[in-house]
């Protein structure tokens, strides 16, 4: 008898301290199990605050396009400048190849000079009003454009009165008209690029 109950005692007390330590073994996997969950967590929270912020700065660009989006008059002048300045570029071609060696005509070169001065003009004052007519959001996401524009300009304008010089003399020398009308062809081809950048800028 006082075996038995001695077996039993025994019996009592080893499992009394095992289940403890099977408790605190669970809870530290159930724990473990919390930590992966919140690691998990982790990166799909930082994805949404990426994908946040990208779908913000997309809002962001949108939104500027819009503000500096040309108007119908300034698409009618962008789309003016544009045509106007491959005319003279045309004009410009033709003179360099009719001042080639005894092609040249004096007379015929002084027309052409005078309807490419006359288109000059036109697009010139277009341009004028087109940039007198940029907001102050425009003006300042095409400051670069323009630079290059009137830095284009003014190369156009000196090739022009330097060509103007030559064949005001009595007999202007072919060599001279050719290549400054091959220049004012370049210059201008340069400047058609320039407004076809600024339409693509402007929404056109």
């Amino acid at each position: 008898m006082k075996k038995t109950i001695l077996t039993l005692f025994t019996t009592f007390a080893l499992t009394a301290t095992l289940l403890p330590a099977q408790g605190r073994g669970g809870g530290q996997r159930g724990g473990g199990g919390m930590q992966g969950g919140g690691q998990g967590q982790g990166p799909a929270m930082g994805q949404g605050q990426q994908q946040g912020r990208a779908g913000s700065q997309t809002g962001q660009g949108t939104m500027q396009r819009d503000r500096i989006r040309a108007t119908d008059q300034q698409r009618d002048q962008l789309r003016t400048c544009d045509q106007t300045s491959d005319r003279i570029r045309i004009r410009a071609r033709d003179m360099a190849k009719s001042a080639r060696g005894s092609n040249f005509n004096a007379d015929q070169a002084r027309q052409q000079r005078d309807q490419m001065r006359e288109q000059l003009q036109t697009m010139q004052q277009e341009h004028e009003q087109l940039m007198n007519g940029l907001s102050a959001e425009q003006k300042e996401a095409l400051q670069n454009r323009t630079q290059n524009m009137d830095q284009l300009r003014e190369r156009v304008n000196n090739r022009f009165q330097q060509m103007d010089a030559e064949l005001n003399q009595q007999e202007p020398d072919s060599k001279q008209v050719r290549e400054r009308a091959r220049e004012m062809e370049k210059a201008m081809k340069e400047w058609q690029k320039e407004y076809r950048k600024m339409q693509g800028e402007l929404g056109v």
